[in-house]
């Protein structure tokens, strides 16, 4: 069981006005004191009023498999997909309302909101309702609609409350008649069992809506003369084995609560995959406030990727061909997919290995993770967002605003999450790259785009002993939000960003906590604020948007002089830094720790208000000693003492040195990525390298920054890269290959200036074992846009 904590204050008020609302116009009327005809005519009329319905989507009147419902569809087309890599696949959803009550209509929102999230078409069902219609008639309907969207590709099964116990029924149904089944199922407060406990249960204080007079009436209504034990109508009194995976969502605040946990024990009993998502303080089927409340859109996008990551991978016309292929759904991914589409390229997919999109903001979940430069300018120059929060936005937030985008500009459907790309082959006789996944499946394209980044190969620390640890060992890329920390002993192995986010929280819960650091970091202070009301509606205004953010963008700028000797910037920010060490850790000898025995730049800052002031306390030890060794249960330091332990958090970031180490990546003449970057990765301008055709790498080589926001880099990257199709395309050309010789000559000058830079005065993540600095790009941003924006051919081959 995953439990998500809603912490907004903002939220908090308005799901307090939404549960309210609910239990002053709905509660009452759900009652067996009012006919079954006005309880549905008043629930119609809340949901036409209350309920939002975004723009984004459209809602069609259609038949399927001779049943009645509606079509969800994002309204934004994608133009010329010839295969998304998943055989049409389709979400079929069956609304809630005790079996009596309830319509497409009502449920317009979560539908809407879930095609949205997910790029897929939802068609949610006008099944049959009770009295009118008792069991098996729901059943029947859900059958025969099902069985006519599966003749065409996959199908998600989702329903809420009664609908989620047809969706259950309608599995079980599938799978004892011996037909394909759903995909997945998406439950949300499923009803899954029918038969009244005796005595009745005191309802939770917070439920909104739910009663069980009125549940039970209903539900007597839909089992006409049948048992309510009859596992169609109580499925979780059935055979639940051979399921497929399924999620199921559920509030605290809800009556049937307690059957979502019975349900998911019963389920994991009878060997099926299995996830339950309870989120703290809310009410029955809480999702339906999507647009509303954060919580809601949060729980609706992780009900798209898991549908999306239980999808079959198909070959209907065997190899998958595409102009574009993009791996991953990152930021430059996103962006490079984003201005695809704004040059007439609509034809590419993006391969995603995570279940969701986000790269590094998917990975990244660890409490307190945020970003280290200011929001507006971690957004891009074309999609500015006014919804930031905070001036340093939480990884939720940011991963947030990338599924927005993804949304707004149709991406969902080009997105095949849960592909792992393993060989990638240029082809010189057709001038095409083709791909093979780990799920078997093989691709071909023109164009070959690597947007993976250098943060996404995880690097746990090199330490004798490691696998031999017997507690819980977690690395902050790979979180795991269930493990207990409260109270437990634990170590953390790193002070670098991560370390310096983390460690805060950690401190708050652990009864000790050990970080072991090798060396001190430069720290300054984090000019962190809330945003408020005002601050939004300005945001709403595009000048005042891009006023923000070129004045962050000339702040981080100036920052950059700080890494040069004798600027005021420098003085000014080593002068801050050690006042801001003096201020937060009152000790002499912890101050001594943290003072760092390098040149201020030399790795990456780190921005933070609370990571000084958690060191200090009497329950954390900072540990500056050398790890000797790990054992079963402790770690031993250079000086023979062994620190007991039971949670080992290893803050040890990336392998940003051995990029696509994964992958095999065979260029012209059968020469491997792997042997052309032997002495360490390199590339022209970091985005294409030279024997390797029609490739681009999105925040490749040399183009990492100490200072400023790497979306400042992404996005001329995307342009250059764009540019060098175009020359393609409209020459007619079958492949463009920047020449050796240009390559050569940039790399040896950017490492010349490098050589005598900050960056080459200490080890770090930057640089090479042989002292070669592989990340960074030496100059300030203006200098990289101006070379980089528009391709000079004359550095290609055009062939």
């Amino acid at each position: 069981m995953v439990v998500y904590t809603p912490r907004s204050a903002v939220e908090s008020l308005l799901a307090c006005l939404q549960r309210w609302s609910l239990q002053l116009l709905v509660k009452p009327v759900f009652s067996p004191r009012f006919p079954i005809a006005f309880q549905r005519r008043w629930l119609a009329v809340l949901a036409r009023l209350s309920l939002p319905v975004p723009r984004a989507a459209s809602a069609t009147p259609a038949q399927v498999g001779g049943m009645p419902g509606e079509w969800l569809r994002p309204r934004r087309t994608v133009h010329n997909v010839t295969d998304t890599g998943h055989a049409r696949a389709t979400v079929l959803y069956l609304h809630g309302g005790a079996y009596c009550i309830g319509s497409p209509a009502t449920h317009r929102s979560l539908t809407a909101r879930l095609a949205l999230a997910s790029g897929l078409p939802v068609f949610a069902l006008d099944y049959r309702l009770a009295p009118e219609h008792p069991y098996p008639a729901a059943l029947h309907d859900a059958l025969a609609a099902f069985r006519a969207l599966r003749a065409d590709g996959p199908v998600i099964v989702g329903g809420d409350s009664a609908g989620g116990g047809l969706a259950l029924a309608l599995a079980m149904a599938l799978r004892d008649a011996g037909d394909p089944g759903p995909a997945s199922l998406l439950l949300l407060s499923p009803l899954g069992d029918a038969v009244a406990p005796d005595p009745l249960p005191a309802p939770p204080p917070g439920e909104a809506m739910l009663s069980h007079r009125w549940a039970q009436a209903c539900v007597d209504f839909y089992r006409a003369q049948r048992s309510a034990a009859d596992p169609g109508i109580s499925p979780l009194r059935g055979h639940l084995g051979g399921l497929p995976p399924v999620l199921i969502q559920a509030g605290t605040d809800e009556l049937l609560h307690d059957q979502a946990l019975a349900l998911h024990a019963a389920l994991q009993a009878a060997g099926v995959t299995a996830r339950l998502e309870v989120t703290q303080h809310r009410w029955h089927v809480f999702q339906l406030h999507s647009g509303v409340l954060k919580s809601a859109d949060e729980a609706i996008a992780r009900l798209a990727s898991f549908a999306h990551a239980h999808l079959p991978h198909t070959q209907p016309n065997g190899e998958q061909a595409h102009e574009v292929v993009i791996l991953g759904a990152g930021m430059s991914g996103l962006c490079m997919a984003i201005r695809l589409q704004r040059a007439g390229l609509h034809n590419f997919v993006i391969l995603e290995k995570q279940p969701g999109l986000g790269g590094t903001w998917w990975d990244n979940t660890y409490p307190g993770a945020h970003v280290d430069v200011p929001a507006p300018a971690y957004s891009f120059s074309f999609a500015p967002n006014p919804g930031w929060t905070r001036r340093f936005a939480s990884a939720p937030e940011i991963q947030a605003y990338m599924q927005q985008l993804a949304e707004r500009h149709g991406l969902l459907a080009h997105i095949r999450f849960g592909t792992r790309l393993s060989e990638a082959r240029f082809e010189e006789a057709t001038g095409h790259w083709r791909f093979a996944t780990e799920q078997g499946t093989t691709l071909r394209s023109r164009f070959f785009v690597c947007s993976t980044g250098p943060l996404n190969q995880l690097r746990w620390p090199d330490i004798p002993g490691l696998e031999t640890f017997k507690g819980r060992k977690l690395h902050s890329a790979r979180w795991d939000a269930q493990c207990p920390l409260q109270g437990r002993r634990v170590a953390v192995v790193g002070t670098g960003s991560t370390a310096s986010q983390l460690v805060p929280h950690m401190a708050a819960q652990a009864a000790q906590l050990h970080v072991f650091q090798r060396t001190a970091n430069w720290v300054l202070p984090r000019l962190d604020r809330r945003y408020h009301a005002l601050d939004r509606w300005l945001a709403g205004f595009s000048s005042y948007n891009r006023l923000v953010r070129w004045s962050w963008v000339q702040v981080l700028e100036w920052g950059r002089r700080g890494f040069e000797d004798g600027t005021l910037a420098r003085k000014g920010m080593l002068k801050t830094a050690a006042a801001h060490r003096a201020r937060q850790v009152p000790s002499p000898a912890l101050r001594q720790q943290l003072t760092p025995p390098y040149p201020l730049g030399c790795k990456r800052i780190i921005y933070s208000n609370d990571f000084y002031p958690a060191l200090s306390q009497p329950h954390v030890e900072l540990v500056t000693t050398g790890i000797e060794r790990i054992t079963e249960h402790g770690i031993v330091t250079t000086d023979g003492r062994e620190r007991a332990v039971d949670v080992l958090v290893c803050a040890t970031g990336f392998d940003a040195v051995h990029l696509l180490s994964s992958i095999k990546v065979t260029g012209l003449h059968g020469r491997t990525l792997a042997s052309a970057w032997a002495n360490g990765p390199e590339a022209y301008q970091g985005i294409t390298v030279a024997g390797f055709p029609n490739m681009f790498l999105m925040l490749g080589p040399n183009t990492a920054t100490g200072h400023t926001s790497t979306l400042l880099y992404i996005e001329p990257e995307v342009e250059h890269a764009i540019g060098c199709m175009q020359a393609v395309r409209q020459g007619q050309h079958r492949w463009i290959d920047v020449r050796a010789d240009v390559m050569a000559a940039h790399n040896q000058q950017l490492q010349q200036r490098l050589a005598g830079s900050v960056w080459s005065q200490c080890r770090s993540w930057y640089r090479m074992d042989n002292g070669r600095i592989v990340a960074l790009f030496p100059g300030f941003t203006a200098e990289y846009v101006k070379a980089v924006q528009r391709p000079r051919l004359a550095d290609y081959h055009l062939q």
